[in-house]
């Protein structure tokens, strides 16, 4: 009868599709009468998953149950961690007396999907110092994604020979995550010497050494590498001609990204996403094919996001081609009134637009432009930086300098 009712109210929505919030505050507390708390904690969880924010804490669940284990601590942490309540997640993590392994990854992962980077740095160096439980490849692989999002290459050094010395480097997620770090962190040989030792590549090896020589530019070497993935009848996917087309913008290779491009769906039934778009009209942009990228904006079956128009007005800024960025402009104002903006744009919006005009000598108006963006209260990004001293990551803003560690 409980399954059925469960069931019951899974499937019963609200005006949105999913059940309303009261319902499931409701489902929690019933559950948590009956003496059901783990069905309660699954509630929350999936509650969390359905974006449903507005609930009753997880933690006046937890606090009824009868016995806490290490699993129903897990359960809780995990359900904070799933909301991005990071900072309630960390305050369970510190105070629970019992810790495995699962619970130590979910605040790590925890971390990086909430890009707090430097955090879960710190926690991974905090469990392998010492802890009842060793970081497995999991921990590695969120560790490495860290480093490889700050650019740390260091550390990211040290947590590769820390896998190898404990037998996790021969993994296919560490050495996803290796590639991937080490390209990142501008050391590309040391991402193919990762890659041609290890053995027995999954596609999402063979994506990332594509992604990273993208990065570094070596475009027909992404080319190559992508022949020799066939060779070893290892089938594409999305993320592969992502990585592909990408590379032939950063090199120039027009023709072949146009290539790419067609056949994605041609020779290998892969339906373009707006990222393939916007890698094509990336490649356009970039060799001066201005008139043609707007074209593909134009037609193609998505509507354009802020990538996509700021890459191609970047363009028209650096190429000094008004003609298509006013183009540009209109579809970023369309965009703005449909995201229900009011006509309001970002800061970094008004400064390309500004900029336009300035490349082309349209001084009036590129002042014009930053006037507007002064009078409506738009006020600049301050840049931020992050840096190790000891050991300790220190972030701060532009002109801040009474918290810098010197």
């Amino acid at each position: 009868m409980a399954v059925f009712t469960c069931n019951l109210f899974c499937i019963s929505p609200s005006p949105n599709g999913d059940p309303a919030i009261s319902h499931w505050n409701k489902l929690i507390k019933r559950q948590v009468a009956k003496g059901n708390p783990w069905q309660a904690i699954r509630s929350y969880t999936h509650m969390q998953k359905l974006g449903l924010k507005q609930v009753e804490s997880a933690r006046q669940v937890f606090d009824k149950m009868p016995v806490r284990d290490v699993v129903s601590w897990n359960s809780v942490i995990s359900a904070f961690v799933i909301a991005g309540h990071m900072a309630e997640a960390n305050a369970l993590f510190e105070e629970s007396p019992l810790r495995n392994v699962i619970t130590w990854n979910t605040m790590i992962t925890g971390y990086v999907q909430n890009q707090l980077y430097s955090e879960a740095i710190d926690l991974f160096d905090e469990m392998r110092s010492g802890n009842n439980s060793e970081p497995d490849h999991l921990s590695v692989t969120a560790a490495l994604s860290a480093c490889a999002h700050l650019r740390f290459l260091d550390k990211g050094t040290q947590i590769d020979f820390y896998a190898r010395k404990h037998g996790q480097f021969f993994t296919p997620h560490v050495v996803t995550a290796l590639i991937d770090m080490y390209a990142k962190c501008g050391s590309i040989q040391n991402s193919l010497e990762v890659f041609y030792k290890f053995e027995h590549k999954d596609v999402y090896c063979w994506n990332a050494m594509i992604s990273g020589l993208a990065l570094h530019g070596y475009g027909e070497a992404a080319l190559k590498l992508f022949d020799e993935m066939r060779e070893n009848s290892m089938k594409p996917d999305d993320i592969t001609f992502i990585g592909l087309l990408s590379a032939c913008s950063h090199a120039g290779l027009v023709e072949e990204g146009c290539e790419l491009f067609e056949c994605m769906e041609r020779d290998f039934k892969i339906t373009p996403k707006i990222e393939h778009y916007g890698c094509i009209v990336d490649l356009l942009s970039r060799a001066k094919f201005l008139d043609r990228a707007f074209r593909i904006i134009e037609t193609m079956p998505f509507k354009p996001g802020d990538s996509i128009l700021g890459a191609l007005l970047s363009s028209c800024v650096i190429h000094q081609d008004l003609h298509t960025g006013e183009k540009v402009i209109n579809l970023i104002f369309d965009k703005a009134n449909n995201d229900g903006r009011n006509n309001q744009l970002s800061d970094g919006e008004y400064m390309m637009i500004s900029n336009l005009y300035a490349s082309c000598g349209k001084w009036e108006e590129a002042n014009k432009w930053r006037s507007m963006m002064n009078s409506s209260g738009v006020v600049k990004t301050a840049g931020s930086s992050i840096i190790e001293v000891d050991g300790k990551f220190h972030h701060f803003l532009a002109g801040e300098v009474d918290f810098h560690p010197y």
